[in-house]
């Protein structure tokens, strides 16, 4: 996702920051809280666990109706607005970017080092708020994007003891599940689920550092790794596994969900841990019993780590009025207090404080990665709304032509859309 936002209208927000006296509010923490339904519900629990360890702070919930689904629009209205509030939650990179290159955000490295955040957010997660050698936010909600979700008894009925964790023995589980009548991977690619076997490919063929590049235009998309990441998705065409691309392209991934997890007719997916929600709540699955997941297989030994991730992290505003505050309600989050909080609304935290004990099973194992990996933040959130599009679209016409000629075009097609909006 991309937030479009001219340098004149962050200009302006910038002069609505930082152009009046700020209110002195020592002992007030504001948070723009801009969450619905139980995410909101597990932030203002957060806030009160928060109020109850630091008595002599009050915190004050801005949750406005920013309209939709996408609360950009309400952010910036907010900021435009010259809305005062300490800290912003944020879900988007490339939001996150324009308002550090407006200076609407406050470095955070001196909060890392004083309340010793690396103990609990290992190098790849700090890094992901990384903007020119400094730190910007901190992650506390992450989801796994690079789960093949699979249900147990299909894997059991088809032979298959372990589901493979290789590329290789990936694509030689096709023929078992062809054999037992089962379509070993279902795709939908009418909107954008397409674009998670590209991503993932990508970290697993060329690492997550060439994937950060390609995401700021500093590697090109003719670039041999992309061209490389494209004749391994090949190689699994190939090996039979999915319907006919016009098939793909008529479905979502609510199909494949409903396909691999609920009916059982398909093998594998691959999607965001939302799924997980899917499965247990209007399939009534049992997590880690009657379904599971394992990570995207490997393809290049060296990149074996590298994980696709989303998530939501925890700004400070440069002009906030009680940052201190700021950083210490980022520290209650991250500690165990916060971790378990956050466990009991069923989501998943990268803090190595949490305990995975208070996680279903699914979400514990990825609780667990989300410590432990080499994350990379979902490439197509990283990408610019115009580009994104074409990246989507691109996916569509290889899925139909997966041949070397159609390679160069879609890439050379890619790298013009890039030099146009970069």
């Amino acid at each position: 996702m991309k937030f479009m936002v001219g340098t004149s209208a962050l200009a302006l927000v910038a002069s609505a920051m930082f152009g009046g006296a700020a209110q002195a509010a020592d002992q007030e923490l504001v948070i723009f809280n801009w969450l619905g339904g139980s995410e909101r519900e597990m932030i203002v629990k957060l806030e009160e666990g928060f109020e109850a360890k630091y008595p002599n702070i009050d915190v004050k919930d801005i949750n406005p109706a920013a309209g939709g689904d996408d609360a950009r629009g309400g952010i910036r209205t907010a900021l435009l607005a010259g809305e005062k509030f300490d800290i912003l939650i944020n879900t988007w990179p490339s939001l996150e970017k324009e308002m550090v290159d407006n200076g609407l955000l406050r470095p955070l490295d001196g909060a890392w080092e004083q309340y010793g955040w690396s103990n609990a957010l290992s190098d790849s997660w700090k890094n992901l708020s990384n903007h020119e050698g400094k730190t910007y936010g901190a992650y506390f909600i992450a989801g796994n994007r690079s789960g093949l979700w699979h249900r147990t008894d299909t894997m059991k009925d088809t032979g298959i003891a372990n589901v493979p964790t290789e590329w290789d023995g990936f694509l030689a589980s096709f023929g078992p599940l062809s054999e037992a009548g089962k379509l070993p991977v279902f795709i939908g690619a009418r909107s954008w689920a397409q674009t998670e076997w590209f991503e993932n490919a990508l970290l697993k063929t060329a690492g997550t550092d060439f994937a950060g590049k390609l995401a700021r235009h500093e590697a090109k998309w003719t670039d041999e790794p992309v061209k490389a990441t494209f004749r391994n998705l090949r190689d699994m065409l190939q090996a039979n596994c999915c319907a006919d691309a016009d098939t793909m392209l008529s479905t979502h991934w609510t199909d494949a969900a409903d396909a691999v997890l609920k009916d059982g007719k398909a093998g594998y997916m691959l999607i965001g841990t939302w799924v997980n929600s899917r499965a247990s709540n209007e399939y009534a699955l049992k997590p880690g019993v009657d379904y599971d997941f394992v990570q995207f297989p490997t393809i290049d030994p060296a990149h074996a780590e590298a994980m696709s991730v989303d998530g939501k992290n925890l700004v400070v505003m440069e002009s906030a009025a009680n940052p201190e505050a700021a950083e210490k309600f980022i520290d209650y989050v991250l500690s165990p207090e916060g971790s378990a909080i956050i466990a009991e609304y069923g989501q998943a935290t990268p803090s190595a404080n949490s305990d995975l004990s208070d996680y279903d099973p699914v979400v514990a194992k990825y609780a667990s990665l989300l410590q432990s990996s080499d994350v990379f933040f979902v490439l197509d959130d990283l990408l610019p709304a115009e580009l994104s599009g074409e990246f989507r679209v691109s996916l569509q016409k290889f899925l139909k032509d997966p041949s070397d000629a159609n390679i160069d075009a879609i890439t050379q097609a890619l790298e013009a859309k890039a030099s146009e909006v970069y």
